[in-house]
């Protein structure tokens, strides 16, 4: 079993509970609706951006995500099972989609790997866009092993904690917590497995983006064209494979 199988219901609670931010949907959507031909969900899980997006091809790497996003999604999408750095889509993509920081999961050394892979699915002129987080270690400091709340209603609350790996912030591992409610008492508490993340340096992106081929069309600290600095919480990537 994948470590992502063991958090599928607690996306699938979160994705319920509106988790989403509008303006992630609204950057991707305005990407998906001038694609000039098929789109992929890198990283689908269970098909949160996709149940908005509706692209063609969704792939992940855990089964239970993927069985979530076909319960969601239905027989619209097709579903292949994969790890983002050694995957071979079955057409070409217009565009390719990392939603929800989905490479700052991986091991930092597959994320060149995943941007190496999807240029060789994409189309020529074909887009991959995607957001990651960057190392903010001041932050990350203060947040060590704090419980943060990131969404609820009267019956669940879902939170995370963050354990910072190494004193740069480059690694960290993240615990889920989900919480049963009754009149604002819990009366359930259940936690998920650690998960890795790597944050991801703009310096490493650009780098790791020209050495797979992809040309820069544009870099931003949020989904509404905020300037990208080294120390930006979040940055949002746009590339290009060169017609």
């Amino acid at each position: 079993m994948h470590d992502f199988d063991h958090w599928a219901e607690l996306y699938l609670t979160w994705a319920a509970m509106g988790g989403a931010d509008p303006r992630e949907i609204a950057y991707y959507r305005r990407l998906t609706d001038t694609a000039d031909g098929p789109v992929a969900d890198l990283g689908i899980g269970v098909g949160r951006l996709a149940a908005e997006l509706k692209p063609r091809i969704g792939v992940d790497v855990s089964a239970a995500m993927l069985r979530a996003a076909r319960e969601r999604l239905g027989d619209g999408v097709r579903l292949i099972r994969a790890d983002l750095a050694d995957c071979e889509l079955p057409e070409p993509a217009a565009l390719q989609y990392c939603g929800q920081n989905t490479l700052n999961h991986l091991r930092r050394e597959a994320v060149r790997d995943a941007l190496a892979c999807a240029f060789r699915n994409a189309l020529p002129g074909g887009r991959l866009a995607f957001e990651v987080v960057q190392p903010r270690p001041e932050r990350q400091k203060a947040r060590d092993g704090v419980p943060r709340l990131r969404v609820w209603d009267e019956r669940r609350a879902v939170w995370e904690v963050t354990r910072m790996l190494d004193k740069q912030g480059l690694e960290v591992e993240m615990v889920g917590l989900l919480e049963t409610l009754d009149e604002l008492r819990v009366v359930d508490r259940r936690y998920f497995p650690p998960i890795r993340m790597c944050m991801l340096t703009m310096a490493e992106i650009g780098t790791w983006a020209r050495e797979t081929g992809w040309e820069v069309e544009s870099a931003h600290a949020g989904f509404t064209g905020e300037p990208l600095a080294p120390g930006s919480s979040t940055a949002v990537w746009c590339l290009r494979r060169p017609a």
